[in-house]
């Protein structure tokens, strides 16, 4: 039975601190002879992919493929998840299994305060107005102390070395020097610690460091001897734009800033920079050269240079106007600039030192990355992660205080998700965190796996060799990224993760498409990165209808599954490149008529089916649509009885004649029922537009915040309670695109539906990605009806239809913005706009 141990427990978020006496529970942990080990892979972690087609995926989901492991959290390493029951006995055991009988092993302390929200912030950050409130910079130092006292009773720190200390953030520099200095003493108090021999990093801004020199001058006299400056840019515009003009303010603050640090005593500072952000049109220069020269003109010690991610941002939605062509391009013209000037680091790696033989890292990252130790996370959703386990604290997804600081009161590890990793799982996480230096420690790898990374990832190892993305050098055993892998880092992280993400990226939608395959390019000594051209050339609209048929190409030999993939679409583009009007078919009824809008939109769905067609032209504000007359007289022949009007990359409310048009379709066809496919987002501010449907479909993927914000891109939702109730005559259905994020909140979502008086849902997975989840609430029900093959359940008068695309038949007219007409049902197998045009002119 471990010691019990008594803690200094914070009270309300926004109450007056008080300290009450608790007991940490302690567990009995087994003592058996067998070593805590890997959990049992599951299916999904033991089949094998080709490496060739991995390596497209990581390339065409770039903004992704990184070294932030696992993606996907939900479905790829969720079978892995320990259990969360009141008694934690399960987390406390997988903890102990994992760290207690290390000797050493390093902290993380993370301060989730910040002056302001940047936009391009990935990091678990609360409000603002929150961080600057001392109550509750108090509470919640108090509750970091105590989950440190946790882990120091259940895994005994007092016997361990601490190897690595950071305090990071948010901006750890925004709280009162007082609670950095009691955190220094507790984590003293807590492990071995020489501050002499361990070089402790902080972070702060420019802002902080020119305002309060005290800090500075504080954190180098208890000790901290690294400091990390977060920059970003010393464009002021481009900084205002992303909502950073509070932490750069003006070049007065930086040079006042360094001026301090240094005055301090700091002799090991660090300066962080980011590329990748969206270039605008508007603008001929790109500020990001000047950006490193100012950089460097300041001589820190060392410069990180941070690869924009933006997933989980504010920005997420910006990620596709960024291609890899200006990725590689800035980090290229930057490392160029950095070498010139004396700064030097590893190929492939992030950061660059101008002090010889140094890393340019703090020590916790330097081990994190170079030799696998394992560290622990302290505070609102930190991570920690040993050679067996990964977890996140609470707060990791809803980024409250509340939850976290609630959990410590109560005596309980403030743990979100703790997942006892497979041995796949565990490899590839390492590996993923080893690309921060470009490369893997062949020697650092063995050491934990008990195997070399040539035996697990042969062909991976044979690939990246063969192809010039990597070399062994057998001298440092180290098999490091050259600049051509660097260039291709998405495709080469890739190749060593597990199976199940392997898998995901695979049958992932969207990303980037290049002009060239990269792998073919790699066999051609072409460039694997080349962007498709933004601008197509003009082609001559076919004015008279044809019946040339087209040959149909055949599909290269190999064995490749995604080469298949993307072979038979090209063909099926072609091949049904363009529905003539003399070939359309209208002896019978369509299942319905689309009116297609396109043009920009007050959401961004990563999954937008719109992002697997080539953009057509906006009309959404074209008062008279193109071929619409043609379209109406079509669904006049064929006595086609349903309208839709849907987007391919927009909502149709958007189009600025909307009630015009629904007019126009009154007349010329009285009895054809009018639906509409839109996000509620517009509905109530056009609600007199909205009356005049005969039903409407609205598009709503979770009713939770947080969910709803990553599958829709936007945190506005629909107010679907007051739709309802002003639009009583409409019948309104709701569409559900199944994703990993939402899969597990389906019932509630059903339930949620049919309280606020839904009757039809249709619950559809994304056309081209095959993998099904199992939905609880469908186990031990029967359809009771088909739609277009598509099962139709029963939930007490609430109608559930699962619609699978691939399964789907019928046939439709679908009138395209820039007036293309086409029979086909599937928009994903409608035409190539460009590729019809030049095929019929």
């Amino acid at each position: 039975m471990l010691s019990t141990a008594r803690h200094h427990l914070s009270h309300r978020l926004l109450k007056s601190t008080a300290i009450s006496t608790l007991k940490f529970h302690s567990l009995p942990i087994s003592t058996e002879s067998s070593p805590f080990t890997w959990q049992q892979s599951t299916e999904d972690d033991q089949k094998q992919y080709v490496a060739e087609d991995v390596f497209r995926a990581g390339m065409r989901h770039h903004h992704i493929c990184n070294t932030a492991f696992p993606i996907a959290h939900n479905t790829t390493i969720r079978p892995y998840r320990v259990k969360r029951l009141r008694d934690q006995q399960d987390i406390q055991a997988a903890y102990y299994g994992a760290y207690g009988s290390l000797p050493e092993m390093m902290l993380y302390a993370h301060v989730p305060f910040c002056q302001t929200r940047c936009q391009f912030c990935e990091y678990t950050v609360v409000n603002p107005k929150q961080g600057k409130n001392v109550d509750i910079q108090t509470n919640y130092f108090s509750a970091l102390y105590t989950e440190l006292d946790m882990y120091a009773n259940l895994l005994n720190t007092k016997a361990k070395k601490l190897v690595g200390f950071d305090i990071g953030g948010g901006t750890p520099s925004m709280a009162k020097i007082e609670h950095i200095q009691k955190l220094m003493e507790h984590v003293e108090s807590k492990f071995q610690t020489n501050w002499n021999l361990t070089e402790v990093s902080i972070e702060t801004t420019p802002k902080i460091a020119a305002a309060e020199p005290e800090k500075m001058k504080a954190y180098y006299d208890m000790g901290i001897r690294r400091i990390s400056m977060g920059l970003q840019t010393t464009d002021f515009r481009q900084a205002k734009d992303m909502n950073r003009d509070d932490a750069n303010a003006s070049t007065d603050y930086i040079y006042q800033a360094v001026t301090n640090i240094r005055n301090a005593g700091f002799k090991s500072f660090n300066i962080d920079l980011m590329y990748g952000f969206p270039l605008r049109a508007s603008r001929t220069d790109d500020p990001w050269v000047k950006t490193v020269q100012d950089t460097i003109d300041l001589q820190p010690e060392h410069i990180t240079l941070y690869r924009m991610r933006y997933k989980g941002t504010l920005m997420a939605h910006l990620a596709d106007r960024v291609k890899l062509d200006q990725i590689n391009r800035q980090e290229g013209q930057s490392r160029q600039l950095l070498n010139q000037s004396g700064y030097i680091g590893l190929t492939g790696k992030n950061t660059f030192s101008r002090v010889q033989g140094n890393s340019g890292c703090s020590d916790y990252l330097d081990k994190r990355v170079r030799k696998a130790i394992p560290y622990i996370g302290i505070g609102l959703g930190a991570q920690s992660f040993s050679h067996h386990t990964l977890s996140y604290n609470l707060g990791a997804v809803t980024k409250k205080l509340q939850q976290y600081i609630r959990s410590v009161e109560l005596n309980r590890i403030p743990v979100q998700d703790l997942y006892h990793l497979s041995r796949e799982a565990a490899i590839a996480k390492m590996a993923s965190v080893s690309f921060y230096y470009g490369g893997i420690d062949l020697i650092a790898f063995e050491d934990c796996f008990k195997t070399s990374l040539q035996e697990l990832f042969p062909t991976e190892f044979k690939f990246v060799t063969d192809h010039g993305l990597m070399i062994h050098n057998q001298g440092e055993q180290r098999l490091q990224m050259t600049s051509l892998g660097k260039q291709c880092f998405g495709g080469v992280v890739a190749l060593f993760y597990s199976p199940a993400v392997k898998n995901h990226i695979l049958h992932l939608q969207g990303g980037e498409q290049f002009l060239v395959d990269p792998v073919q390019a790699l066999k051609e000594g072409q460039s694997p990165f080349q962007p498709i051209p933004d601008a197509t050339i003009p082609v001559r609209r076919r004015a008279v209808a044809t019946n040339v048929s087209q040959p149909k190409p055949s599909a290269p030999l190999t064995t490749s599954t995604l080469t298949l993939q993307q072979s038979q679409q090209s063909l099926n583009q072609i091949r049904r490149s363009f529905s003539s009007l003399a070939r359309v078919d209208t002896s019978k009824p369509f299942e319905f008529g689309n009116i297609l809008f396109s043009g920009s939109c007050n959401q961004k769905c990563p999954f937008c089916i719109g992002h697997q067609l080539i953009e057509t032209s906006n009309n959404l504000r074209k008062e008279t649509l193109e071929n619409l007359d043609e379209f109406i007289s079509l669904m006049k022949k064929s006595q086609t009885s349903k309208i839709i009007l849907t987007g391919t990359r927009t909502d149709p409310q958007l189009y600025k004649y909307e009630d015009k048009l629904v007019n126009c379709l009154r007349q010329n066809l009285p009895n054809v029922h009018i639906s509409l496919h839109t996000n509620g987002l517009l509905a109530i501010p056009k609600m007199k537009t909205f009356r005049m449907y005969d039903s409407c479909t609205i598009s709503i993927n979770s009713f939770h915040p947080p969910t709803y914000y990553k599958l829709h891109g936007v945190k506005q939702m629909p107010n679907l309670k007051a739709i309802l109730k002003e639009a009583s005559n409409v019948p309104i259905k709701l569409s559900c695109i199944l994703t990993e994020d939402n899969i597990y909140q389906i019932e509630e979502y059903l339930q949620i539906a049919k309280q606020l008086g839904i009757r039809r849902i249709a619950l559809r997975h994304i056309y081209g990605d095959d993998r099904r989840w199992p939905i609880q609430a469908f186990q031990n029900k029967q359809p009771i009806k088909y739609h277009q093959n598509n099962p139709v359940y029963d939930f007490d008068g609430l109608q559930v239809t699962h619609w699978i695309f691939d399964k789907t038949s019928g046939r439709s007219l679908n009138l395209f913005s820039d007036g293309t007409l086409s029979d086909e049902y599937l928009l994903t197998k409608a035409p190539n706009q460009s590729i019809a045009k030049h095929i019929n002119s």
